[in-house]
């Protein structure tokens, strides 16, 4: 596809940004910190992990020295590939601050954002799905989410597969501009005509596209961005970027129901503490590694305690991906290294479970049952790599993590861990031969 060939990117960062210039500490709109991250070093990094961009423009205005020495600090931190470019005349708007860039990217097709969007991953995941070619674009939504004001929002008139009227007040919308862009450069050849304008907003500049039936659409969701405007939409925001940092697809219908909704709750409270995922991983690891301790004792006490903890471990298990991507932290790394600590998680619970049910029973039988049990968990956890990239879709109930954990929380409440000791065994490995019966067919090797 085209789009993966794009790989420059201008942010406008010029505005002044008065409607929420009286935040306390505030310097200028991009340096605003959310979670540990300015909104500037998240449209970046964002730019980068989810359209693999080489080349980053920002244009700057307000307060250009101190934007400039935080993208300095970012760039010898990140390596980054980022060029400032001032825009003397930002005070007109943004479109003057557009201007100032279009000498910098001749003959070049770009992204083009504002700093104070967010946009989520399935936002970049649409544009990468559509088959770009050098044509102009404007990302919309249909919709607005409730999010975003729709008295401040620039709305679009499409017509067939064009925009054909853009702006805050027209008439007859039927779409939302998004605050994002994929433009063509020898497209503006004659809009430095407009510069002589006292205030020029980029809005007049993309109607100049608009005018020449030049200007083609994108359709996202409603959630998949947000403007930062206001005071109150930084508070907003908050809850936006909590509300996408849990959102994983092969979550099962115990963690979304249950486990999200508490691991979101936690990392809300823990996000202003210095915690890598990482180190949330192996705290997770030890609380697993003491339930299966816990459990392998006598007494009912000792397994419904374990149980808890246990569940508790498969609640915290979301904190670590939850605060990768709200602090933009994700690595290939980290999400290899949590999968084998889980691992090793569930072999010391599946453990204590099969000594405690042996304590009771007193049969080698015991050690046979946790023995296919174990087996099956480790199988199923080999196979999930291959299945869920090809075929997990298919599947109403996912035999996950989430789900084990809670069927062994069930069995000790309800005091039975003989029987539950055979269930997961059960369910383990018939999972197991689900996933190849399905797989068959669909595999070249």
């Amino acid at each position: 596809m085209k789009n993966k060939n794009i790989d420059t990117a201008v942010i406008l960062a010029a505005g002044k940004g008065e409607r929420i210039s009286n935040t306390d500490g505030f310097v200028a709109k991009p340096l605003i910190k959310i979670f540990d991250v300015s909104l500037i070093e998240r449209s970046i990094k964002n730019l980068i992990n989810n359209l693999n961009i080489k080349n980053i423009y920002i244009v700057t205005g307000f307060n250009h020295n101190e934007i400039n020495d935080h993208l300095v600090k970012l760039k010898n931190k990140l390596s980054l590939n980022v060029e400032v470019v001032f825009a003397k005349d930002w005070e007109k708007g943004n479109g003057a601050s557009f201007l100032a860039i279009l000498d910098k990217i001749k003959h070049e097709q770009f992204y083009l954002l504002m700093a104070d969007h967010l946009f989520n991953d399935e936002f970049y995941k649409a544009i990468l799905k559509y088959k770009i070619n050098d044509k102009s674009y404007l990302i919309i939504s249909r919709t607005l989410s409730s999010l975003n004001d729709f008295n401040d929002a620039t709305k679009v008139k499409v017509v067939e597969d064009k925009i054909s009227d853009i702006g805050k007040s027209i008439k007859d919308s039927n779409g939302f501009d998004a605050g994002f862009f994929i433009l063509s450069s020898d497209e503006f050849n004659n809009v430095n005509k407009l510069s002589a304008r006292t205030k020029l907003s980029l809005t007049e500049v993309i109607q100049e596209l608009v005018k020449q039936k030049k200007l083609y659409f994108i359709e996202v969701s409603e959630d998949g961005w947000f403007d930062i405007d206001t005071n109150q939409d930084l508070l907003n925001a908050k809850n936006y970027l909590l509300n996408n940092s849990n959102s994983k697809i092969n979550d099962g219908s115990i963690s979304k129901n249950i486990n999200r909704p508490i691991s979101k709750w936690i990392t809300s409270k823990i996000t202003d503490y210095p915690l890598t995922p990482n180190q949330i991983s192996i705290v997770v690891f030890f609380v697993s590694m003491l339930s299966g301790l816990i459990i392998s004792m006598e007494g009912y006490f000792f397994l419904l305690l374990g149980a808890l903890l246990a569940q508790l471990s498969s609640i915290l298990d979301g904190c670590d991906g939850e605060i990768a991507r709200l602090k933009l932290l994700k690595s290939k790394f980290g999400g290899w290294f949590d999968q084998v600590l889980d691992r090793y998680s569930d072999l010391f619970i599946f453990t204590g479970l099969t000594f405690h049910t042996y304590f009771i029973h007193e049969t080698l039988t015991v050690f046979f049952i946790g023995f296919i049990a174990v087996g099956g968990k480790i199988i199923s956890s080999y196979t999930a790599y291959v299945y869920d990239s090809v075929a997990s879709t298919r599947d109403s109930i996912r035999i996950g993590r989430d789900l084990i954990i809670f069927i062994i929380l069930i069995g000790a409440v309800l005091n039975i861990p003989y029987i539950t000791l055979v269930v997961l065994a059960f369910i383990m490995n018939a999972d197991v031969c689900k996933r190849l019966w399905i797989l068959k067919d669909k595999l070249d090797y």
